[in-house]
C-alpha cells in the first residue's frame, strides 16, 4: 500500500502540512469522510478489472478514495511505462487520466486531498477540477470525453446524485462501471434502483462481495409485478427488495452492459 494512504489509515489523521486533523468531517465530527478499507478494496478491484484509461471521481475531501483509485491506476501497464519516462507533473500519452471533481477542496477541505495525492506521487494521473459536478460534467460531455469508470461520492441529495448519474451515463462507455458510495442511504439507494431499471445496467459488485441470489419469496414478489392490478398498487421497492436486486452494502457498483437505447417517453417505476 502507498505510504501516504497507509499512514492515514493507521493514524486516522490527515494534515495540511502545518496542522493535523482527525479523519472526520470538519463540520460534523461524528461523520466519517473517507471510504473504509473494504470500500477501497472494491474500488481497486474495479480498476484492476476494468483497466480504465479515463476515470472520474466526484468528491475528493481528504483524498482517501483518490489514493485507493490512483494506487490501482499506477499499477496498470500504461501508467507504469509512462512513469518511467515522465516527470511527476506531466501526463504522457497513454497514461491513465483520473478526473477529480471537488468544488470545496481548497476551502472546506483545506487542500488536503490534493496534497495527499501529490505527496503520494500521483499528480501525473490526476486532472483536478474545483467545480460543482453540475458544471464540470456537462463540460466533459462537450469536450467529447468518454469514461471507463466513475466513483460518485459528493453531495448526497437524491436530486444531486441523479444529475450526476444522468451525465455519467452519457459519458460512460459500454462495459464501464459506476460505483456509488453510501448506497445504504435512502437518497443514494433510490438513484441506484432507478439506474437498474435502465435496460443498459446490471449490478457489478458491492463491497460485501455478494451477488444477487433470488429467493423463493423474492421470485414470488417479482411475479406480482406482472399482475397489473397488483403492481399498480404495491410500491416497486416492496415488490423487489434491495437483497433481491443484490445492492446491499455501503458501496454499490453497476456496469453498463449495452448501449442506452431507451425510446422517447421511456419510464419505469423504481
Amino acid at each position: 500500500m502507498n505510504a501516504v494512504l497507509a499512514d492515514i489509515l493507521t493514524s486516522q489523521q490527515v494534515s495540511d502540512g502545518t496542522t493535523s486533523f482527525p479523519l472526520r468531517h470538519p463540520d460534523f465530527p461524528d461523520l466519517p469522510v473517507a471510504v473504509d478499507p473494504g470500500e477501497g478494496a472494491l474500488l481497486q478491484r474495479i480498476v484492476d478489472h476494468i483497466r480504465p484509461a479515463r476515470s472520474l471521481e466526484i468528491g475528493c475531501a481528504y483524498g482517501v478514495s483518490s489514493l485507493y483509485i490512483c494506487e490501482a491506476l499506477s499499477r496498470l501497464p500504461a501508467a507504469a511505462q509512462a512513469s518511467a519516462s515522465a516527470t511527476a507533473s506531466a501526463r504522457p500519452a497513454g497514461a491513465p487520466r483520473h478526473i477529480v471533481v471537488d468544488p470545496f477542496q481548497s476551502t472546506q477541505w483545506r487542500g488536503i486531498g490534493i496534497k495527499n495525492i501529490r505527496d503520494a506521487g500521483f499528480s501525473s494521473l490526476v486532472d483536478f477540477r474545483e467545480q460543482r459536478s453540475e458544471v464540470a460534467l456537462p463540460r466533459l460531455l462537450e469536450e467529447g470525453m468518454t469514461l471507463d469508470f466513475a466513483f460518485v461520492d459528493g453531495w448526497h441529495t437524491f436530486d444531486q446524485v441523479m444529475v450526476e448519474f444522468y451525465f455519467i451515463n452519457r459519458l460512460l462507455r459500454v462495459g464501464g462501471v459506476i460505483a456509488f458510495d453510501d448506497a445504504n442511504r435512502r437518497s443514494i439507494n433510490r438513484v441506484v434502483r432507478h439506474a437498474l431499471t435502465y435496460p443498459a445496467y446490471r449490478v457489478y459488485a458491492t463491497e460485501r462481495g455478494e451477488s444477487a441470489r433470488p429467493t423463493v419469496l423474492g421470485r414470488s414478489r417479482h411475479a406480482l409485478t406482472r399482475v397489473p392490478a397488483i403492481s399498480g398498487i404495491l410500491r416497486p421497492d416492496f415488490l423487489r427488495k434491495d437483497w433481491d436486486l443484490g445492492i446491499l452494502g455501503t458501496c454499490v457498483a453497476i456496469q453498463k452492459v449495452t448501449d442506452d437505447k431507451r425510446s422517447s417517453g421511456w419510464d419505469r417505476a423504481f
